[in-house]
């Protein structure tokens, strides 16, 4: 395994691990520049990015993946970088029965179908954007940051999120070669 530099941090590379591309990018453009005093949670951390970003930017960080494997290279991700996250193994939020978190941020994977699960989402790439909002009231304190491609339908993910009374945006976009992701900001 190599470590690389990406965005001015160190992170060790592994083929079965999620290699942060643009859609991770994208979402650490959309963090806030502080967040001092929050807490805050990666949900399908992968290589830990994200969650190594958010605990440089000031706040106490949860990781969590389905994948042994990325939690372990996540964790390891955070020595290499001088910082405390608190890496979780689990199914999505199960595991966070009595916890809530100021910012929760998820890359999910979101290409349509089954199969791997660093990329296949489900139906319309929308299997585990739905369950989060779901789980949104227990357990977003303030807001949550989900990225979407076009394809999987964001104006579903606005409506569901404003018929359960939260506020909801589409609050960054980037146009790629064949799709477009966006960012789309949950808030109480």
């Amino acid at each position: 395994m190599a470590i690389w530099q990406v965005r001015g941090l160190k992170l060790i590379k592994d083929d079965q691990v999620y290699w942060p591309a643009e859609d991770s990018l994208l979402m650490l453009e959309a963090l806030d520049p502080d967040l001092s005093g929050k807490v805050c949670l990666d949900l399908g951390t992968g290589s830990g990015i994200v969650a190594i970003e958010m605990a440089k930017r000031g706040c106490c960080t949860v990781a969590s993946d389905i994948s042994l494997r990325s939690c372990l290279i996540a964790s390891r991700n955070a020595e290499l970088n001088g910082l405390e996250v608190h890496v979780v193994q689990g199914n999505m939020t199960r595991h966070f029965r009595d916890l809530a978190f100021d910012l929760i941020a998820f890359n999910p994977p979101y290409l349509p179908g089954r199969g791997d699960s660093r990329w296949a989402g489900g139906r319309r790439g929308r299997e585990l954007i739905d369950a989060l909002i779901d789980d949104l009231p227990r357990l977003m304190k303030e807001r949550a940051l989900i990225l979407h491609a076009d394809f999987n339908l964001p104006e579903l993910t606005l409506r569901k999120a404003e018929r359960m009374g939260f506020k909801a945006e589409i609050y960054l976009r980037r146009k790629l070669a064949f799709h477009e992701l966006m960012i789309v900001r949950v808030s109480r």
